[in-house]
């Protein structure tokens, strides 16, 4: 069984520019875990991850900020300290519409949620 466990210090992490104000830092993935993913997510004012697909159930946790899910057609707003869960296999954006950067935390039950990601 993989298990590169460690201390993780979520206030001191190098974070990956993947799209224009999106940035996220890996904490567990495939390189250390065999069934889970977390990252965390700082997404700056006006960003966003646009609509997309997962396998999987995908479990969104506001660490501080707000952001604007968009769930087929649902808009849900959150707040720091609050959680949503999204179905498997469910369109879904993430923007954040506030004047401060946002930061959440993702987490899948795959280690590996991204490899079969459709976006549209």
């Amino acid at each position: 069984m993989k298990n590169n466990s460690k201390i993780t210090d979520i206030n001191n992490l190098n974070y990956v520019l993947k799209r224009n104000g999106y940035y996220w830092s890996d904490i567990i993935s495939k390189s250390n875990s065999e069934e889970v993913f977390i990252s965390i997510h700082k997404i700056k004012s006006g960003s966003k991850a646009p609509d997309h697909v997962h396998k999987n159930e995908e479990i969104i946790f506001v660490l501080n900020g707000s952001i604007t899910l968009k769930i087929k057609n649902k808009i849900i707003e959150l707040n720091q300290n609050q959680i949503y869960n999204i179905p498997a296999n469910t369109t879904h954006s993430i923007q954040n519409k506030s004047n401060q950067t946002s930061k959440v935390m993702i987490i899948f039950g795959t280690n590996d949620p991204f490899s079969n990601t459709i976006y549209q």
